[in-house]
C-alpha cells in the first residue's frame, strides 16, 4: 500500500512539473492585445511614468518628468505591442504586432520559453547589433533576462507590468 502512495505522489509531482512545459503552447497560443500597463522607465533625461488602460490602438498615457528638474513635465503616450504565441517547427515562438495592423508581424518569429513563472524571449539581431536590415528582425539565439508571466483568474495574461486579453 505504501508503494502505491509513493507512486501516486511521484506521478502527481511529475504531472505538475510537466504542466510548466505544456503551458506555453496550449495556454498562450493565439493573439493577445494589450489592455493595461503600469510602470516606469528612465532614459538619459527623463523618467517615464505610465499607468492606465490601453485604447483600441494599444496606446496608454505616459508622463515624462525631468531627472534633474522634476518641475519639467510632459504628457505623452506610449504604443504597446500585442503578442501572437504559436508553435513552428516544433518550437514555441512568438511575434509582436501593432493593434492598427494585427496581421503584420514586427519581427520574424522568435523563440520563447517559460521556466518557474518567468518568460524568456529570444532577442532579434536588431536589439544586439546595428547592421544590415536583411537579417536584423531574425532571431539571435540569445534570450532576454526574463519577465514574470501569469495567467490571471479572469483569463488575462500578465507579463511584467503589462496586461493582455486574448483576441477572438
Amino acid at each position: 500500500m505504501k508503494l502505491y502512495r509513493i507512486l501516486f505522489l511521484l506521478a502527481g509531482v511529475l504531472l505538475l512539473a510537466g504542466c510548466e512545459k505544456i503551458m506555453p503552447s496550449n495556454g498562450l497560443e493565439g493573439r493577445w492585445k494589450p489592455v493595461y500597463a503600469s510602470g516606469t522607465y528612465e532614459d538619459a533625461i527623463y523618467i517615464h511614468y505610465y499607468d492606465g488602460p490601453a485604447d483600441e490602438h494599444g496606446v496608454v498615457p505616459q508622463v515624462y518628468v525631468g531627472k534633474t528638474n522634476p518641475d519639467v513635465k510632459y504628457e505623452s503616450t506610449m504604443k504597446l505591442v500585442g503578442y501572437r504565441f504559436f508553435r513552428k517547427d516544433g518550437k514555441d515562438v512568438f511575434t509582436t504586432f501593432l493593434m492598427d495592423t494585427p496581421n503584420e508581424k514586427i519581427y520574424e518569429p522568435l523563440m520563447y520559453r517559460i521556466e518557474d513563472g518567468i518568460i524568456y524571449r529570444e532577442m532579434p539581431w536588431g536589439a544586439l547589433i546595428n547592421d544590415s536590415l536583411d537579417y536584423l528582425d531574425q532571431g539571435s539565439g540569445q534570450f532576454d533576462e526574463g519577465t514574470p508571466i501569469t495567467i490571471l483568474d479572469n483569463g488575462q495574461l500578465k507579463i511584467g507590468n503589462f496586461t493582455y486579453q486574448r483576441m477572438n
